[in-house]
């Protein structure tokens, strides 16, 4: 319990040592230090295209699943998604999911009749979607999103939900994903995406999760703007041990991205705050944004 102490006293006390309020950050919501200069990183050791999913596949539906988990206020419920994509599909439609994780926009997908293959890089993301009732409908591909092409082509509707694609933790990673949706839509099909708006002055921060009897759940975050990254792990802290989830995000601006897009062939159609079509502002925190083949316009 010392070691956990002090490892909680020396986090916390990095939040409040300048004496300034902290704010909201643009990675799921947690809080960053505004009065402290932001570390420079390199990229963090180790870390692969399967590394976020394999750390986060035990806990990501008790985190973030339709059962009340610690961001769903930021996100869309899974049945506000599926909606807005079963009509980009159209009825019997093909949809691809990039980073489809344990399932929860592509059960409800396939729910609604449309014929669903999910990519992702995990193979412990993958056994837990195996695992649920429905699964058995979708197409499942185990490959990098960098490379969407591996998971085949004419697909209706490719999404890339809550924030996933800046998991691609590189411009060029990012771009070849863009090349890669662009080959792998049919002509009239359509690119969605669910992101985070970056806020420019972002710091580095620790923000505290959680606090219960017998655990703390931190965020410890490091913000490279030059690069763009955000390097950050989350720490549960219980008497029995401490267990450590590491992230590395590259995010990208709305119009970054555009250019990205337009770069890879495709053309911006849509940008909405949200799901329920709630016009994109210059105060929108998120949004959602939806391209076609350039080629289709």
């Amino acid at each position: 319990m010392i070691q956990i102490d002090l490892l909680l006293k020396n986090l916390v006390s990095r939040l409040y040592s300048h004496g300034t309020k902290a704010r909201a950050d643009p990675v799921q919501g947690s809080l960053l230090e505004p009065g402290k200069a932001p570390t420079r990183l390199s990229a963090m050791e180790g870390y692969g295209s399967e590394t976020y999913g394999e750390t986060m596949a035990e806990v990501y539906d008790e985190w973030y699943g339709s059962d009340g988990g610690i961001a769903l206020s930021q996100i869309g419920s899974p049945d506000e998604v599926a909606d807005q994509v079963a009509t980009l599909a159209g009825p019997a439609g093909t949809v691809l999911e990039l980073g489809v994780g344990t399932g929860r926009l592509a059960l409800p997908l396939a729910d609604r009749g449309l014929a669903v293959t999910g990519l992702d890089a995990s193979p412990s993301m993958l056994a837990r979607i195996r695992a649920k009732p429905g699964s058995d409908r979708l197409t499942l591909v185990a490959g990098d999103m960098a490379e969407p092409t591996v998971a085949g082509t004419g697909f209706d509707v490719v999404l890339v939900g809550f924030n996933t694609f800046f998991n691609l933790a590189t411009e060029a990673a990012q771009q070849a994903c863009l090349h890669g949706v662009a080959e792998t839509l049919a002509p009239e099909g359509r690119f969605v995406l669910e992101a985070f708006v970056p806020e420019p002055d972002a710091h580095d921060g620790v923000s505290v999760r959680e606090v219960s009897v017998d655990r703390v759940m931190l965020d410890v975050v490091a913000i490279d703007r030059t690069a763009q990254t955000i390097t950050g792990q989350r720490i549960v802290m219980t008497a029995a041990g401490n267990r450590f989830f590491p992230y590395l995000l590259r995010y990208a601006t709305p119009d970054q991205l555009d250019a990205m897009a337009g770069e890879a062939g495709l053309e911006r159609v849509d940008r909405t705050e949200d799901w329920r079509g709630t016009t994109f502002s210059d105060n929108s925190s998120y949004h959602v944004s939806t391209w076609c083949r350039a080629d289709a316009t």
